[in-house]
């Protein structure tokens, strides 16, 4: 008589799509990190798209790199750091996401500089520490995921991060135009029309739809009659909805901004996660 070992029930498995947020959120602070880290690790697949690099290096990557340059001053302690980066963008407006990554980068260093030195040796181990996290992103980024999805073929958003000869570092994205663009974004529409065309009618029927949505929705319409109207620089514009589309196969999407995200996954019938709010949208069918 054959015996049976103890039976293990494991969870099912299931996929989710990382968007770019709940990638830089794995940049910062433990207590914001961690939880995500914990949300997303219940997943057998962890997905991203080649798109979100761009992404994170524009929305990571660019300030990391000012914060860097902001510590090449001289300066003779962190504070002064903080206080020349408010100085300078504290007071405007359209700054405010900027200077809230700045202020959680910085804080991540702090909280890893646990070793208290001197306040001028302190400037230059952040100096030391941004170098290190720029030119690490690009593991660190793989890192955090299972696997790419590489739809759009974009290559800008495979380029490494360069340190120039002065120390300084090359984050820029350079602007594409059609014809001269180095990517398959265009064909990548075509490819999944009708899955925009559905985000682009989800939008339509949100009476309370945020900017973003509606600009979403602005340059997807603009590409149903013009593809290539994508590789003028538009691509960026409807980046979520290129994200989504490009992982469209996952179980559920993972995001921290839900004003866009919820839309976006509930048109294409994805339950949306968000850890650092603690809440999922399920989908309603």
């Amino acid at each position: 008589m054959s015996q049976q070992g103890p039976q293990c029930e494991r969870p099912p498995f299931r996929t989710v799509l990382v968007d770019t947020s709940l990638l830089i959120e794995q940049q910062k602070q433990r207590k914001q990190a961690d939880p995500v880290r914990k949300a997303l690790n219940r997943y057998g697949f962890k997905g991203a798209s080649s798109f979100s690099r761009l992404e994170f290096k524009y929305a990571w990557l660019q300030r990391l790199s000012y914060l860097y340059d902001v510590a090449s001053k001289p300066h003779h302690a962190v504070h002064e750091v903080w206080d020349y980066i408010m100085k300078r963008l504290g007071g405007l407006e359209k700054q405010r996401g900027r200077v809230q990554t700045l202020w959680d980068a910085l804080h991540k260093f702090l909280e890893l500089d646990g070793k208290r030195l001197t306040d001028e040796a302190q400037v230059l181990r952040l100096r030391a520490h941004c170098k290190t996290s720029i030119l690490d992103a690009r593991d660190a980024f793989s890192e955090m995921i299972t696997g790419e999805f590489n739809g759009t073929d974009c290559a800008l958003a495979k380029e490494f991060v360069r340190e120039n000869p002065d120390g300084s570092f090359n984050v820029t994205i350079p602007k594409c135009k059609r014809g001269q663009q180095q990517c398959q974004v265009a064909d990548f529409f075509q490819k999944h029309r009708e899955l925009f065309a559905t985000i682009a009618n989800a939008v339509s029927a949100v009476s309370d739809a945020s900017p973003e949505l509606l600009r979403i929705r602005e340059h997807i319409l603009a590409a149903m009659d013009d593809p290539e109207h994508l590789c003028d620089q538009s691509c960026r514009r409807i980046a979520d909805a290129i994200i989504a589309v490009d992982g469209h196969g996952m179980d559920v999407f993972g995001a921290n901004n839900d004003k866009e995200w919820r839309t976006i996954a509930a048109a294409l019938g994805k339950d949306l996660l968000n850890p650092v709010t603690g809440e999922d949208w399920p989908h309603k069918t």
